[in-house]
């Protein structure tokens, strides 16, 4: 906890001191998520609106925190935290890179939650209906959990990976807009097209999403509920476990001998 409140106190202010760009930030996600909202649905029948809205909702919120993620933690890590040599500083303050890095969380959440009231109220008058947030709150709050444990696990190993051989996270991400797509994530597994559905069902962020849709509106998943949620879980400890392994051994057996080398800012 002494080290904890720091870090967070680092990430909060940070985001204070770069407010302009952050709110800058915050509004350019959301225009681009919004043509993505309006894009898909203009292929929804107007009967079916009111129901499709809380798919579309959930499904941008999830994209929002993955791509976020990305960016947030994987890009932050070379174009901030490599450039200005902070790694070394803190390693000698006894601060694990990893525990900084995990907490641009908190910068992930605040842009999240400025994010989502806009897109409600956009989806809301797209589709004509005001949805309520949740039917099963408790299944959505554990879909979101660990949907966002898995996000940030898979920034932080792209995080790694950059520290590792010096290329920007964002540019070692190839999966980003074909999770959206194809991964369970704008829309339900059962909707997608046969063998689309078999790789849906393959990547992660496909049974937190079943998960949060059926706490949303309560849609039963493409596997069964209880399937889902063990999946959920036991996939994002582990994901959580690879990020820590991998940081453990960057910071001990690379980081101290060799150092770490950024590519300046873009």
């Amino acid at each position: 906890m002494s080290r904890l409140r720091p870090i967070v106190y680092l990430h909060l202010l940070r985001t204070w001191r770069y407010k302009y760009s952050f709110i800058n930030s915050t509004f350019n996600i959301t225009f681009w998520i919004a043509i993505f909202i309006l894009g898909a649905l203009l292929f929804v029948p107007e009967e079916e609106l009111a129901t499709t809205g809380p798919y579309v909702f959930w499904g941008v919120t999830l994209w929002n925190i993955i791509s976020t993620s990305v960016w947030y933690i994987a890009g932050w890590s070379i174009w901030f935290f490599v450039s200005l040599g902070l790694v070394e500083d803190h390693m000698l303050h006894n601060t694990r890179t990893l525990y900084v890095l995990a907490g641009r969380l908190v910068t992930i959440a605040t842009q999240v939650a400025m994010v989502t009231p806009f897109m409600y109220l956009l989806v809301s008058y797209a589709t004509g209906a005001r949805f309520p947030l949740a039917v099963k709150p408790l299944f959505l709050l554990y879909g979101l959990a660990t949907a966002t444990v898995m996000a940030v696990s898979y920034g932080l190993i792209l995080s790694a990976i950059s520290l590792r051989t010096g290329v920007p996270g964002p540019l070692l991400d190839i999966t980003n807009f074909l999770i959206f797509i194809v991964g369970g994530v704008a829309v339900p597994v059962a909707m997608l097209p046969g063998p689309l559905r078999s790789v849906a069902v393959a990547i992660p962020y496909s049974h937190a999403a079943e998960v949060m849709r059926y706490g949303a509106a309560g849609l039963e998943p493409y596997l069964p509920l209880t399937v889902e949620v063990a999946v959920s879980g036991i996939v994002a400890a582990a994901m959580a476990a690879v990020a820590y392994i991998l940081f453990a051994y960057l910071e001990n057996k690379y980081i101290r001998i060799h150092g770490v080398r950024g590519v300046g800012r873009m």
